[in-house]
């Protein structure tokens, strides 16, 4: 049924919007009159088409396994055009519907100084922003959210970061880092991440970062996608770890109460 659907999906597009009459999609797929009845048999005989008084419709069936091939082409399309650079996630959480119409950004097809200059982009134009590393950022990206969450107070940030990445802050940052915790902003500490990402928010929209690292955390690439599900996705993920997380000054006060004064 997949192989029919894929095989005769400008049937099942044009049928999605209502009924049409053979002799119409004779004419607007310049398809002869045979190999038309033959599409629609072979639809209507699956489920996925019905035929009524004013032509043949796409089913409900038929509109469901139209969404999938959709989802499908778009994914294939994304991961055709990431450069390799998906492979380096992890297996599990798996969402590969985050992939549809996502648009993958690498180091490989833009320098890392261009890479980095739109995820800065991104915090300097973001109203709130929602974060998860599971590496040591740029200092320049670092010291971005710095200016505007503390220094301007113009952004709304809640971060989680891992163990080591605390711990970077600390050994070089301890300036900065202090008055993050001195400011009260919301960062936790976990013990790990699955990967890292970003929702961003401007203007009441949200959009998803996954991040993209390699086993030694060096930096390939994100994907990017505004599509509600792929934003809910990783809200939801983001929500379980700030909730299970240590507040960065707490978690400093556990490890060692100095390591900010060093």
């Amino acid at each position: 049924m997949l192989d029919l659907a894929i095989a005769r999906r400008q049937y099942l597009d044009r049928l999605a919007d209502g009924p049409v009459r053979i002799r119409d999609l004779v004419d607007e797929f310049d398809h002869s009159r045979s190999t038309v009845n033959r599409a629609i048999s072979a639809l209507e005989e699956a489920g996925l088409v019905e035929r009524g008084p004013d032509g043949c419709e796409t089913t409900y069936a038929g509109r469901i396994l139209l969404d999938t091939v959709d989802e499908a082409r778009s994914v294939a399309e994304t991961v055709e055009t990431s450069n390799g650079v998906l492979d380096e996630l992890p297996a599990t959480p798996q969402n590969h519907r985050f992939f549809a119409d996502a648009d993958v950004v690498t180091i490989e097809e833009a320098s890392p100084a261009t890479v980095l200059a739109r995820m800065i982009r991104v915090v300097e134009e973001a109203d709130r922003l929602r974060g998860a590393s599971l590496a040591a950022n740029d200092e320049r990206f670092v010291e971005t959210l710095y200016r505007r969450v503390v220094v301007e107070g113009s952004l709304e940030l809640s971060y989680v970061v891992t163990e080591p990445v605390a711990a970077h802050l600390a050994d070089e940052m301890p300036e900065l880092t202090r008055s993050i915790v001195d400011a009260g902003v919301e960062v936790v500490v976990v013990s790990e991440l699955p990967f890292a990402w970003y929702l961003a928010t401007v203007n009441g929209r949200t959009t998803a970062y996954l991040a993209i690292h390699d086993d030694r955390d060096n930096f390939l690439g994100y994907a990017a996608n505004d599509d509600p599900d792929a934003v809910g996705w990783l809200t939801g993920m983001f929500d379980a770890q700030l909730e299970r997380g240590t507040p960065l000054a707490a978690y400093y006060r556990e490890v060692d109460e100095t390591l900010l004064d060093r």
